[in-house]
């Protein structure tokens, strides 16, 4: 479950129907390290397991995520809701990061962890948390996990979906093992189905009933390498320069969400790729997690304009030789063509959702042209995929 979404036990009220507060005992202030425990507690029953303790691990990763990253603004800080007793009740992470526009820098925020403990309680405290966020100095506020109830909270002050980034898509390569994985994730005993589902795809591929309908690998006769961490942030960085709205990275700051992001021990050791033409030259590069028998995930996809189809046939091909059952991934702008064209499914889980008053920047977000996912938004966090201990 993807870490951006307000927790509740009962249904939010909305935001417009909830009513101004009559007094300061509850307060909006600045994260501390002291707070960390607390977060990681509300964490904990949020998004894993309410029965259970919030791992030592959990807590060290949030302090260092929001806390100790090289992005780290003053002026750009998480918050948290805290009752008159001194009790944290709300937490909002803030992210971040120096972006550009058609060459202009800007300040963006990408809203990460946003949870709110037993809202019938605290129904003021969703709504000043994003109202503190949205008073911050940012050009650019942006989540990309949002559910419907945080959603509304956004739009209600003034945000917009940004449609092109908020759909998923599925391609599914076993089915039998698509099944088993699908039940597994609800059913865990029905793991043990596995060696059956494996047996069934085998003789449907042996008779052709499953195939990924694919001639080969690369652009134009080009092949794909296995890259390390400075080969693909190289590849990243240049790809990445195709957008009109973009992450303004350092090789620090691009290097640690590398590091963060090699680790989703939920979903799978990670593959780094980078697809070249004939002449050698990339023309694309992948990252995604994948185990055999199970569901890989990608975290990016980018690539010349012209050469999204072959990124994507060798992403398919590598994840269905490593023994995935189905591929899913977020949408953006120029994946659509190859995925349209490779029998994938879509759906939509969540939304990507911003707020901004520069002209330049909404018009990015509306036509497409703008990286603000994966590496750039906030799925590149192991709270997202990794188990913590």
């Amino acid at each position: 479950m993807a870490p951006s979404r307000v927790f509740s036990r009962n249904r939010a009220r909305p935001v417009n129907q909830i009513p101004r507060p009559s007094s300061d005992a509850a307060s909006i202030r600045p994260c501390t390290a002291a707070d960390m425990p607390a977060v990681a507690a509300l964490f904990q029953k949020s998004f894993r397991s309410g029965r259970q303790s919030a791992p030592a691990g959990l807590t060290s990763y949030l302090r260092e995520l929001y806390l100790e990253n090289p992005d780290h603004d003053p002026d750009l800080t998480s918050r948290v809701f805290a009752g008159a007793d001194g009790t944290v009740t709300g937490f909002i992470g803030i992210l971040p990061t120096r972006m550009t526009i058609n060459g202009r820098a800007i300040r963006a925020a990408v809203a990460g962890s946003f949870m709110v403990d037993r809202p019938e309680e605290n129904p003021l405290a969703g709504a000043r948390l994003l109202r503190a966020f949205f008073a911050g100095p940012q050009d650019l506020s942006i989540s990309e996990s949002a559910n419907s109830v945080s959603q509304a909270m956004w739009e209600r002050l003034g945000a917009r979906v940004a449609g092109h980034y908020s759909m998923e898509w599925l391609r599914v390569l076993r089915p039998a093992g698509f099944a088993v994985a699908m039940a597994a994730d609800r059913v865990p005993a029905t793991r043990f189905a596995a060696p059956l589902g494996r047996g069934l795809d085998a003789i449907a591929g042996r008779i052709g009933l499953v195939s990924l309908g694919l001639d080969g690998r690369g652009a134009g006769g080009g092949h794909a390498i296995d890259a390390d961490r400075g080969a693909i942030e190289g590849a990243v960085t240049e790809f990445a320069s195709a957008y009109a709205l973009r992450p303004s990275w350092s090789a620090e700051q691009l290097a640690w969400r590398l590091d963060h992001a090699s680790l989703k021990d939920r979903h799978g050791g990670q593959v780094r790729r980078i697809v070249t033409g004939r002449n050698g030259s990339p023309v694309g590069c992948y990252l995604y997690y994948g185990r055999p028998g199970g569901i890989a995930w990608v975290l990016q996809v980018l690539a010349n304009q012209a050469d999204f189809g072959a990124v994507v046939d060798d992403l398919l091909i590598h994840a269905m030789e490593r023994g995935c059952v189905a591929v899913r991934g977020r949408m953006c702008p120029g994946l659509s063509e190859a995925l349209l064209t490779r029998r994938c499914l879509f759906f939509h889980q969540s939304s990507t959702i911003y707020r901004t008053t520069d002209a330049e920047v909404s018009a990015a977000l509306r036509s497409g042209d703008a990286l603000v996912t994966g590496l750039a938004g906030e799925s590149w966090i192991r709270l997202i995929g990794h188990g913590f201990r």
